[in-house]
């Protein structure tokens, strides 16, 4: 059949619910309908569609979804009028025109007729007047052409979830969501607007649609480590969250799918995280060029954004006792077109190489850790006039000059300190930092600093006599001050027999206690060939046997205790680094201006901001000791070794820093764990938790293995020393 629909006779609606006809309307839904199914509950009103005495089609309705965003939003009521209306809200939940007919303004006529015929059959059925239709259309199969010519308005799309007997399940297929006001009254009082899924929608919501999750977890995980129960959902709420804060600096609402596919990827398990790869896992192969362009070009605060990312961190890290700290990390690369790219020193490969080369702080405490802020260094060629093309091309910004990365990493700190966000005690650095006299003169005078320096660092055991050498009667009359003893290198301090290292317990890492010997000596700097302030000359000897020498301007009161306490802080920037490079694509990104470069950082610390709030809302309360006391502040070897003897005995520890377990909630995922937990919530993974189980179990394991064997020898020590 075909051709006008006014050569086919009248248009009729027959009801066949509850009739012999119904039989017949179930078998040929089930024959022609694209779901294949007939299978209905609840509430129901069932036609065929007739044209003159030729059936040509079958219509049905039933009970509205009891939530659906996008409609409720469009209508604007609240909670409770919603349930009030809930009765009187119908679904057409089948349509069908058979293949055979081919009529010109059937189907929209069909819908316009049924609009009508409903409100009275629903009204005689269930003694509720229907106000509203809705209805969802399968958009990877239809237009939904027939719903537009009949006026009904398209409110925007499902999240891919079905209803089941145990709650929802994913299936993925998204479908397009149409209604149709048949009601006055109900026009007038709640005026429905499109405007309101603009204006009101909940940007965490929208977030959360926009991460698209198949539901895969297992319940095992909660259960044997003692965590609350968490789902998928919790995961990607808690991301969208997160991202929410950041939405309102990316301008343009377009930008919104950008960010989160980038956040999605960087936190994924893609082998390799850079634009490409990211833009087809999680938008289509049609949108590598937009995503770059989202990186390089577009027009989004980033500065702004990088602000609010620092604010966030300070609230959720800063804690008395905390440190600022300060290194650089470098970015091998090949060609010679990345901006600030140079061959130069790459502590990746340990020589010259040719690398970028970025100086960043970050912040600890015993909250977390993470970084702070970031500046590409440019190598001084970079300025020279026949760069300047390149400069432009790379989008360098035309007031930069060139500084020295030691000099850009004591702007970062002095910056950082300033703002007040930051409760600090200490600034630590490497010896790259730490070796530069004029870089620690400049550090906030308020902070303590802590600063490796190498072997050869040059300092005055005690300080010196300073005089102008008598003149001898011959040349010049002196004029230069002179020390009247010569400086050492703090390698030839630290051999002295007279300065004896103390056996020491620093910390619990990964593989149990952190045993060390140290020793604290006070020295004098040397500037210019002179004394200067009087420090105090940290050396740790590790367990392999190797030196660590640092200077602290601790006040010369202070005792050894304060002074060993940042020794293990500063190595939590180079935990970032690893962390951000080995699980969040850092080092993957392949954009070669400066604009790319800096938001890739940026996004890159906002998915570690997140990895790190999920490691917190992770962590669990011990209630039962382990295999080694818990320290959160160094003591003593023989200390430590008592505490643990008492523990064994099922004795009380009476020293007040060593406990049989921490008081604090822990952290027990790994970052590389807490990123597979992520993985879980937009791709499908097969029994993810069973392996980060078995993972747990393993570290666990290792944990205690290597802590008891340190045990032993440590009280091995102990013993062969008294005798």
């Amino acid at each position: 059949m075909d051709g006008e629909l006014r050569e086919h006779g009248k248009l009729r609606l027959l009801r066949v619910d509850e009739t012999k006809w119904e039989l017949t309307w179930n078998k040929m839904v089930e024959r022609w309908h694209y779901l294949a199914s007939s299978a209905m509950v609840g509430s129901l009103l069932k036609y065929f569609i007739v044209l003159d005495e030729w059936i040509v089609g079958a219509i049905s309705f039933c009970a509205a979804a009891y939530h659906l965003g996008p409609r409720d939003r469009y209508i604007g009521w609240s909670e409770a009028v919603r349930k009030g209306y809930l009765p009187r809200m119908v679904e057409n939940n089948r349509y069908l025109i058979l293949p055979c007919v081919n009529i010109r303004n059937l189907a929209s006529a069909t819908l316009a007729a049924s609009a009508r015929r409903v409100k009275i059959d629903w009204f005689a059925k269930y003694g509720e007047t229907p106000v509203m239709l809705e209805t969802y259309v399968d958009s990877s199969r239809f237009a939904g052409t027939c719903y537009k010519a009949a006026n009904w308005e398209y409110l925007g799309q499902t999240q891919g979830y079905s209803r089941q007997k145990s709650g929802f399940d994913y299936h993925g297929n998204k479908k397009a969501i149409y209604v149709l006001v048949i009601d006055k009254r109900f026009k007038r009082d709640f005026k429905p607007n499109r405007e309101r899924l603009g204006k009101t929608a909940d940007t965490t919501k929208e977030l959360s649609k926009m991460i698209n999750a198949i539901p895969q977890w297992y319940p095992s995980l909660a259960e044997k480590t003692g965590l609350k129960k968490v789902n998928d959902e919790t995961i990607r709420q808690s991301l969208a969250e997160h991202l929410s804060t950041y939405t309102p600096y990316l301008g343009r609402k377009e930008h919104y799918q950008h960010f989160v596919a980038m956040a999605q990827g960087l936190l994924s398990d893609l082998e390799r995280k850079s634009i490409e790869p990211i833009a087809v896992a999680f938008e289509g192969t049609d949108s590598v060029r937009m995503l770059t362009k989202f990186i390089s070009d577009a027009k989004w605060d980033d500065g702004n954004m990088k602000k609010a990312y620092q604010k966030e961190l300070a609230e959720m890290l800063s804690s008395d006792g905390g440190m600022i700290t300060g290194d650089d990390t470098c970015f091998p690369k090949k060609g010679n077109n990345s901006v600030g790219v140079a061959r130069q020193y790459c502590g990746n490969s340990g020589k010259i190489d040719n690398c970028q080369c970025a100086p960043m702080i970050g912040y600890v405490s015993g909250k977390g850790y993470g970084l702070f802020d970031w500046r590409l260094y440019m190598p001084q060629a970079w300025f020279d006039e026949g760069k300047k093309g390149q400069r432009k091309q790379c989008k360098v910004p035309e007031g930069l000059s060139f500084e020295t990365k030691n000099k850009i990493l004591l702007d970062m700190i002095v910056s950082a300190h300033e703002t007040g966000n930051l409760k600090a005690r200490y600034v630590g650095v490497d010896a790259s930092y730490g070796s530069d006299a004029a870089f620690l003169d400049g550090l906030p005078k308020e902070l303590v600093y802590f600063a490796d320096v190498r072997k050869n660092q040059l300092v005055f055991s005690a300080r010196p006599d300073v005089n102008i050498p008598e003149y001898k009667g011959k040349g010049k009359h002196p004029k230069k001050l002179v020390t009247t003893a010569k400086p050492v290198t703090v390698e030839e301090i630290a051999a002295k027999e007279t300065n004896t290292f103390h056996d020491v317990v620093l910390g619990i890492g990964a593989k149990g206690p952190i045993f060390a010997k140290d020793k604290a000596i006070r020295v004098v700097e040397v500037r210019d060939g002179l004394p200067a302030n009087d420090v105090w000359l940290y050396v740790r000897q590790l367990e392999d046997g190797s030196l660590k020498y640092s200077l602290t301007n601790a006040s010369p009161t202070c005792s050894v205790d304060e002074i060993r306490k940042p020794a293990l802080l500063r190595w939590s920037i180079e935990q970032c680094f690893k962390e951000l490079k080995t699980y969040l694509g850092m080092d993957h990104y392949e954009t070669r201006n400066w604009v790319a470069f800096h938001r890739y950082m940026l996004l890159s610390n906002l998915a570690h901001m997140f990895i790190n709030k999920l490691r917190n809302m992770f962590a669990i309360k011990m209630n039962t000791p382990g295999v080694t006391p818990y320290i959160e502040h160094p003591v003593s070897k023989d200390e430590y070794l008592d505490a643990a003897i008492n523990m064994d005995n099922n004795e009380p520890i009476s020293h007040t820093k060593i406990k049989a377990f921490p008081h604090r909630p822990q952290q027990v995922l790994t970052i590389g764990l807490v990123q597979k937990l992520v993985s879980a919530a937009f791709i499908k993974m097969g029994k993810l938790l069973e392996e980060i189980d078995y993972q747990l179990m393993t570290a666990a394991n290792a944990f205690e293995s290597h802590s008891r064997t340190k045990m032993e020898i440590a009280h091995a020590q102990r013993r062969a020393a008294a005798t």
